[in-house]
């Protein structure tokens, strides 16, 4: 995923879902991490994980990263959303193709579905290992996901596998008490990757999270908190990987991972040659590394939407031809070009990166919710709303058409659209007040239902998501039967095209409900020096390093 991904990166590669994804909590949680490794910093008297002294490197076997946000933990088992680090130190059994259409294998040699959907038969190379040399087993396998059900807070993804047989070293079968379709998109991110439990447990979780035993193409070298995390090649690493032509040790002896949150000192560094790639690169850069001829850029689009969500249970929300003119009042487009086309529009709410996208349901939804100022109108008309008193805004019962906003100041898309809303819909006489709040208070306003309307944001690459978001899943008061109905039989349809056309009908039951409009998904932009080749980031965000090389 992208650097702050769900999942994930993300989800994102990355944040999985609203329920999970809240960057207080990540704050709290890298703050509380920060704490800990100071104080084990102390007490061990070791900067190192393997007590070396680590230094920078230099040449072009080494390779500079930069990323906004300090890891919270190199345990994946232990963290809530991945970023670039967690990419290069993990390596699921399976991945998902640069298209998102086929799972393909990765770390296992290759792997098996039974006709019936309930049996995974996975293959591992036959010489695995861990980092640190340990054999990696298909036991070794096995303690890694009876770990994840156990402390993991994406523990749900996995909650399908009823029972793992291992059959010899080299290969196990996970069995599922059905075929869980939403289980694909954990098992192919970061959080698929595989723990080395024997050593967690002896030496603990704390110095665990600090310095992780792990199966991806790097390693933890020295981790120093509010600076930086050193990685070395893995000697052990090996992959089938069919998105990649290296299929065996990186091509970087040392990868440093720069921690710098000031996204104009990223960009610097990055002009400066300090560091070779750059991860979220602001919007009011990027014309200018588009320009610069030692700069290369790469965008995509992200895997979630951002929407607003109305009240339906509170006037004047609770009308639905108020909120179907809300929809009709915004011009998507004008929105995107105001905001230098850091985001794109989306009508649906599933986004083009994100398995489960139908290009044809998202332009059919575009063309019957078109921006359409007259048709808003007499849509409020209809509701009894008009411009009486000549003031611009619409009234009934000689009461204005009005109603809070809640937006989230933690993300700057969604701070610098408010704006722009608030003045699309005052086109048509409704009357926005904007409230700046951060998103862990915005969620806990909805959850009391004690909110009119506010700014939400998914991130994740399987539409799974949705079910995290508009059903009692979500913790949210707004659900609908046959919304929910949709959703559910959507997690468990394997097949892509049947699960494509329930994704359609989830569509259009919640269009006929309405409580929400989708906005845009947000564009990711990542830079590099023009003597970076080889790198290349899927559909999904996802970076991949293997054929990377420094020229």
């Amino acid at each position: 995923m992208s650097s702050s991904a769900g999942r994930k990166t993300s989800f994102g590669c990355g944040y999985k879902n609203e329920k999970e994804k809240e960057k207080m909590l990540k704050k709290q949680k890298k703050f509380t991490a920060i704490l800990l490794i100071m104080l084990l910093a102390a007490v061990t008297l070791m900067s190192g994980c393997g007590g070396n002294d680590s230094s920078e490197g230099e040449g072009s076997k080494t390779l500079v990263i930069a990323v906004q946000d300090e890891v919270e933990g190199t345990d994946i088992q232990q963290i809530g959303w991945t970023n670039v680090v967690h990419e290069l130190i993990y390596s699921p059994l399976v991945t998902y193709s640069k298209d998102l259409e086929e799972i393909l294998p990765c770390f296992a040699e290759s792997y098996e579905i039974s006709e019936d959907g309930l049996s995974i038969t996975f293959h591992l190379f036959a010489d695995s290992k861990f980092s640190n040399g340990d054999p990696l087993t298909a036991e070794s396998v096995k303690k890694s996901v009876l770990r994840m059900k156990e402390i993991s807070e994406y523990s749900g993804d996995v909650e399908a596998i009823k029972d793992i047989e291992v059959v010899d070293d080299t290969t196990l079968i996970y069995h599922l008490s059905e075929p869980a379709a939403y289980m694909w998109a954990s098992l192919c991110s970061d959080f698929g990757g595989v723990v080395h439990v024997d050593k967690a447990e002896e030496m603990g979780k704390d110095e665990y999270n600090r310095c992780a035993v792990t199966n991806g193409m790097y390693m933890v070298k020295d981790w120093q908190a509010g600076s930086q995390i050193i990685l070395e090649k893995n000697p052990n690493f090996k992959t089938a990987n069919p998105n990649v032509e290296n299929k065996g040790l990186a091509n970087f002896d040392e990868i440093i991972v720069r921690f710098i949150p000031d996204e104009f000192t990223r960009v610097s560094e990055l002009e400066a040659g300090n560091v070779d790639i750059a991860y979220n690169i602001p919007a009011a850069s990027r014309e200018d590394l588009k320009a610069n001829a030692d700069i290369t850029t790469y965008e995509n689009e992200q895997a979630g939407v951002s929407y607003l969500m109305m009240n339906t249970d509170t006037a004047p929300l609770d009308d639905i031809k108020v909120r179907q003119a809300i929809n009709l009042a915004i011009d998507k487009d004008a929105l995107a070009e105001s905001m230098n086309n850091v985001i794109s529009p989306t009508y649906g709410f599933i986004s083009k990166a994100q398995a489960g996208f139908s290009e044809e349901k998202e332009a059919a939804l575009a063309k019957l919710y078109k921006f359409d100022q007259e048709k808003a109108k007499a849509l409020l008309k209809e509701a009894g709303y008009e411009d009486k008193d000549g003031d611009g805004f619409v009234e009934k019962d000689g009461k204005k058409l009005t109603f809070e906003f809640c937006s989230s100041t933690d993300r700057a898309t969604a701070k610098a659209s408010a704006p722009v809303l608030q003045d699309q819909l005052k086109q048509v006489g409704i009357d926005v007040e904007i409230r700046e709040y951060e998103g862990p208070y915005i969620k806990q306003l909805m959850r009391e239902n004690n909110y009119q309307s506010a700014s939400r944001n998914f991130e994740w690459v399987d539409a799974d998501i949705l079910y995290y978001v508009f059903t009692e899943a979500s913790g949210y008061p707004w659900h609908d039967a046959t919304v929910t109905k949709k959703l559910e039989e959507a997690r468990y349809i394997t097949d892509p095209d049947e699960r494509v056309k329930k994704y359609e009908e989830f569509h259009d039951a919640i269009f006929a409900q309405m409580p929400a409009v989708s906005l845009f998904a947000d564009v990711d932009c990542t830079a590099t020096r023009s003597n970076i080749k080889g790198f290349e980031i899927t559909n999904d965000g996802r970076s991949l390093f293997g054929d990377t090389v420094k020229e």
